[in-house]
C-alpha cells in the first residue's frame, strides 16, 4: 500500500472509532437523563390492604398450634404493579380457639346440639410467592366466612303487575335451586360434603374448617417488595378521565351496617385493582380513595322487616394526591351466602327473607296439631304399639323441636305428650323466628371485596369530562387481573 494511502486509512479509521465513542457517549447521556425523569414507587403493601385467602382442605378445630395453609385467590396490587399474584400460599396455624360462654352452650342446646361451635382464631407467618419466594409476615386474620358468593345489581323488572312478577320469581327460584342442585352432585368432594352436613346435624361431632372457608388477612408490619419506576406522563395522565359505565374493583375500607348507620354516614373504599383504558393507559392505580356517604339506611325491625341501605361516591383522591369528583356507586360484591342480601338495578342492599318464610311455619305447626290425632292414636294402640306407637311420626314431631336429639327422645319416650310438647316446641320457635323475630340487617364488613360503577346505573356520563369518543375501560395485558 502506498504511503499517502496508508495515510488517508488511518485518518478515516480514527474518525470512525471517535464517531463509535460520541455516539456511545451520547447513549449513556440519554440513558441517565431518561433514567433521572422516571418517579421511582415504593412497593410497600400497608397494614391495611386485605388478602383474600380460602382453605383448599378442612383442618380439625381441636387444639392449638394445628398447622393450616390458605391460598390467595385475589392478586394484590399496589399502585399499577401487581406484587401477590393469586395461588400464592400462605402457611400458619391455629394460634388459640376461644371457649363457649353458658349463654351459647344454652342457645345451642335449644336446638338439640350439645357441641356448639368453638370460635378459632388463626395466624398465617410465612407468604409463600408464585415464584417459590418465601418472606416472613405477622398476620391478623378474619373469623372465616363459608359459602361466599358474588352479589350483582340487577336489571330492570318487567311489567305485568304484582302476580305475574310473583310468579316469575319463584320460576327463578326454582331453576336456580335445579342448578344449585345439579351442580352440587357434579362438582368434586360431594361425599365429604354430604358427611359434613349430616355430622353437623348430630348432637355431638367434630368441629372442622370446612374447605372453601375464606378469610381476609392483613399485615401487622408493612412488607417491602421493590420499587417501580414509573414516567412523569403516566401520572399526569392518571384520573384525567373516568369513561362512563366503567367498573374498578376496590375493597370497603369503612364497615357499614344499616343499623347502626344513618343517612349522610361517611364511607370509604380504595381500589384493588389498577384500571386501565382501551388504549392501556393507566387510569387508576391501586390505592386510590374513594370518599362518599350514606343516603339511605333502614335497620331490621320485629315482624321479621329486614334492612336496607344505599350509598355513593362523589370524589377519589388518587395515591399522588389528585384529588377528582366522580359519580360512582355499588355495582358488586362478595358476600357470605347466609347473609341473604341481594343488590337492586340501582346498586342499593337489601336484606332478603327465605322462600321457606311462610312454608316452615305452616308445616311445624301442621305437625304439632298432628299430635293430638286421637284415631291415629288409638289405632296405633290396637295395632300393639302402645302408647304413642307411632314410632315414625314421634320421631319426625320430635325432631321439629331438637332435632336429630329430639327425634331420638320421641322413639325412645313412645309417648304422646312427650312428642307433642317437643312439636309445639319447635312450632313456637319455628313462628317465632320466621315471622315475629326482628329482620335481617345489611351488613358489609371491612376489607368486603366490592366493585364500583362510575356514573349512573343508566350509563350516564360521569361528571368528571364528557368524552368525545367512550371506550371502554380493561386492564393492562401486562397486568393481569
Amino acid at each position: 500500500m502506498k504511503p499517502s494511502l496508508l495515510r488517508i486509512y488511518k485518518k478515516v479509521s480514527g474518525f470512525g472509532v471517535l464517531l463509535a465513542l460520541s455516539s456511545t457517549c451520547l447513549a449513556q447521556s440519554a440513558s441517565r437523563q431518561s433514567s433521572g425523569n422516571t418517579i421511582a414507587i415504593p412497593l410497600t403493601l400497608n397494614t391495611n390492604v386485605p388478602i383474600r385467602a380460602v382453605l383448599e382442605r378442612p383442618v380439625r378445630i381441636k387444639k392449638p398450634g394445628v398447622p393450616i395453609e390458605a391460598r390467595v385467590i385475589q392478586p394484590v396490587y399496589v399502585f399499577n404493579r401487581q406484587v401477590i399474584p393469586s395461588d400464592s400460599l400462605l402457611i400458619g396455624k391455629v394460634a388459640k380457639i376461644d371457649p363457649v360462654s353458658k349463654k351459647q352452650r344454652l342457645l345451642a342446646l335449644a336446638k338439640g346440639n350439645l357441641t356448639p361451635f368453638h370460635q378459632a382464631h388463626i395466624e398465617f407467618d410465612t407468604l409463600v410467592l408464585k415464584d417459590g419466594r418465601r418472606l416472613p409476615v405477622l398476620t391478623s386474620v378474619s373469623p372465616g366466612t363459608k359459602n361466599v358468593i358474588q352479589l350483582v345489581a340487577g336489571g330492570k323488572s318487567k311489567k305485568g303487575g304484582f302476580v305475574r312478577g310473583k310468579i316469575s320469581e319463584v320460576r327463578r327460584q326454582i331453576a336456580q335451586n335445579e342448578h344449585d342442585a345439579i351442580s352440587a352432585l357434579k362438582a368434586p368432594g360431594k361425599l365429604r360434603r354430604l358427611e359434613s352436613v349430616l355430622s353437623a346435624q348430630m348432637p355431638f361431632h367434630r368441629q372442622f374448617l370446612p374447605a372453601g372457608t375464606q378469610f381476609t388477612v392483613t399485615l401487622r408490619k408493612p412488607l417491602s417488595l421493590g420499587t417501580e419506576d414509573i414516567p412523569p406522563q403516566q401520572l399526569a395522565s392518571a384520573g384525567s378521565q373516568i369513561p362512563p359505565a366503567s367498573t374498578v374493583k376496590v375493597w370497603l375500607a369503612t364497615p357499614l351496617s344499616s343499623a347502626k348507620d344513618h343517612k349522610g354516614s361517611p364511607v370509604e373504599a380504595v381500589v384493588s385493582q389498577p384500571l386501565y383504558s382501551k388504549d392501556h393507559e393507566l387510569i387508576l392505580p391501586a390505592g386510590s380513595r374513594l370518599e362518599g356517604v350514606v343516603t339511605q339506611a333502614v335497620p331490621a325491625r320485629r315482624l321479621n322487616r329486614n334492612g336496607k341501605l344505599r350509598f355513593t361516591f362523589q370524589r377519589i383522591e388518587l395515591p399522588q394526591g389528585t384529588v377528582r369528583k366522580v359519580e360512582a356507586g355499588l355495582q358488586a360484591a362478595s358476600v357470605a351466602k347466609a347473609a341473604h342480601l341481594k343488590i337492586d338495578s340501582e346498586g342499593g342492599a337489601h336484606a332478603v327473607s327465605s322462600k321457606r318464610k311462610y312454608v316452615m311455619p305452616a308445616i311445624d305447626v301442621l305437625l304439632a296439631m298432628s299430635s293430638f290425632d286421637g284415631d291415629s292414636q288409638s289405632r296405633a294402640i290396637q295395632e300393639g304399639g302402645g302408647q304413642g306407637g307411632d314410632v315414625a311420626g314421634g320421631a319426625i314431631r320430635g325432631g321439629v323441636g331438637l332435632g336429630v336429639l329430639g327425634g331420638v327422645i320421641a322413639m325412645a319416650a313412645r309417648s304422646q305428650p312427650v312428642t307433642a310438647g317437643f312439636a309445639f316446641y319447635g312450632a313456637a320457635t319455628s313462628v317465632y323466628s320466621h315471622l315475629v323475630a326482628r329482620g335481617s340487617d345489611v351488613v358489609f364488613p371491612k376489607g368486603t371485596p366490592m366493585e364500583v360503577r362510575f356514573g349512573t346505573h343508566e350509563g350516564k356520563a360521569s361528571p368528571l369530562r364528557k368524552s368525545a369518543s367512550p371506550t371502554r375501560a380493561g386492564r393492562h395485558p401486562d397486568h393481569p387481573a
